[in-house]
């Protein structure tokens, strides 16, 4: 058994924890203001609100509703949603709060699927280097 001095000691929680903070969007005026005054993209699985910040970094709100599913349903779609951001976080231009708010068909959604179609959203924001161009750009 861990006791409360040992899991301080320890340094636990661990220290990515802060970082994974940093990228979330947690207050109801930023969802509101990348709602109401940021980019959108509307897609099948989702939709996606953009808004540039001044942070350094950008960071992900998301909005499942009860109409996706059930509490374990809308915790997976949550899940993929934040890990495909996270994964193409490298590759964002920019320091931006984006909200993805999630449609019923996420549901039945692979996680590659809703990859591809983040990345399609993205590029349509226009927040997507392209390896292709940062290739051109080095030649």
């Amino acid at each position: 058994m861990v006791t409360a001095g040992a899991a301080v000691a320890s340094g636990w929680p661990s220290r990515s924890l802060p970082v994974r903070k940093r990228t979330r969007l947690t207050d109801s005026p930023e969802f509101e203001r990348a709602y109401r005054r940021g980019k959108a993209f509307r897609g099948r699985l989702f939709s996606v609100h953009e808004f540039p910040n001044e942070l350094g970094n950008s960071r992900l709100g998301l909005s499942v509703s009860k109409k996706v599913g059930n509490a374990v349903t809308r915790n997976v779609v949550r899940r993929r949603l934040r890990e495909a951001f996270h994964a193409t976080l490298p590759q964002v231009s920019g320091a931006s709060d984006f909200v993805i708010s999630a449609r019923p068909p996420a549901a039945d959604a692979s996680f590659l699927e809703l990859g591809e179609e983040l990345v399609k959203a993205l590029r349509k924001l226009d927040r997507l280097e392209d390896a292709r161009e940062e290739g051109a750009k080095s030649r």
